[in-house]
């Protein structure tokens, strides 16, 4: 069975939405897990997942495949690594080479991104 992999912090505004998509999601063929690290990618066939999370900077519900077009923030110590740091350090040292990633946006409606969601998860 496929796995989606539900990345975010449940008490951060800003970093829930994913958390409350995956906590609806019903998708015939696919098992929802919640991750609460980076890390946890090392348990799971990437090519066989789908990672769920909240993106800054996009104005729709999308999909991303290209690890290097991701973007990182400034790291000024462990705490900041996030997901796209940890995907590029997986790319370099030849662990993964692509991976799907749904983008939602901070701060949009929670049903729109819903069904939106759902219909990328079915295209799979």
């Amino acid at each position: 069975m496929k796995k989606i992999l539900v990345f975010g912090n449940p008490y951060l505004k800003e970093d829930n939405l994913a958390v409350k998509i995956g906590r609806k999601l019903n998708v015939k063929g696919f098992e929802v897990e919640f991750c609460s690290n980076p890390d946890d990618l090392l348990n799971h066939d990437l090519k066989e997942s789908i990672i769920l999370d909240v993106a800054k900077g996009i104005e729709k519900v999308d999909l991303f495949d290209d690890i290097d077009s991701l973007e990182f923030s400034v790291i000024f110590s462990l705490h900041d690594f996030d997901l796209s740091f940890f995907l590029k350090l997986l790319k370099e040292t030849g662990q993964v080479d692509k991976v799907n990633i749904i983008g939602i946006p901070q701060n949009y409606n929670e049903e729109n991104a819903l069904d939106e969601v759902v219909s990328l998860i079915r295209s799979f």
